[in-house]
């Protein structure tokens, strides 16, 4: 299938999740999430949910890695309409969230981050196939972001879903991802 007629499919799946089952996928996302070694991480990069698009809540991530490991920076972004790119500020007490017009929590201001320092990405989709290639709401913005991290820089999908065969229409700009985490485990993609 094209990204077009995934991204439709997967939009309309998550739609039709219960909140029960929303709720569940949350929990075992977030508790495999926490196998994971953060000990050598210092910034990660998250995305904050878009609750009315049933988006994974990274919100007890983010609390969790507050509180078992207070060395690591988070880190998110606002989105840049004009030029589709991003701008990533240090989430800290102080920031001052805002919901834009497309319904994601972003910071109005606050301590810019430089794509470079990141040692993890955590990186939101619809869903993701077996190479690691995924599809997102089709405005490029995470693929113009990811190509200016490190080459060391993790990049970790988030999806209610697992993973599937093939996107038909995989673009040479589309960055792939290192790893998806779904609610029932890890999926590696290279190395």
């Amino acid at each position: 299938m094209t990204k077009a007629e995934l991204r439709r499919d997967y939009k309309r799946q998550r739609s039709l999740l219960t909140e029960a089952e929303i709720g569940s996928f949350n929990i075992s996302i977030l508790n495999e999430l926490l196998r994971f070694d953060w000990g050598e991480v210092h910034y990660i990069h998250t995305f904050l949910p878009i609750t009315a698009q049933n988006e994974p809540d990274m919100w007890s991530f983010i609390t969790d890695i507050r509180v078992y490991y207070p060395h690591i920076h988070i880190v998110v972004s606002r989105s840049e309409p004009s030029d589709y790119s991003m701008k990533h500020y240090l989430l800290t007490e102080d920031v001052v969230l805002k919901e834009n017009a497309w319904g994601i929590v972003e910071p109005i201001d606050g301590q810019r981050v430089s794509e470079t320092l990141l040692d993890v990405v955590l990186v939101p989709l619809l869903i993701v196939d077996t190479a690691g290639n995924r599809v997102g709401y089709g405005k490029g913005f995470y693929d113009r972001f990811l190509t200016k991290c490190r080459p060391d820089c993790r990049k970790i999908g988030i999806s209610l879903f697992e993973p599937i065969e093939k996107i038909d229409d995989v673009n040479p700009s589309d960055v792939p991802l290192d790893m998806v985490v779904t609610p029932k485990g890890k999926v590696q993609f290279n190395g």
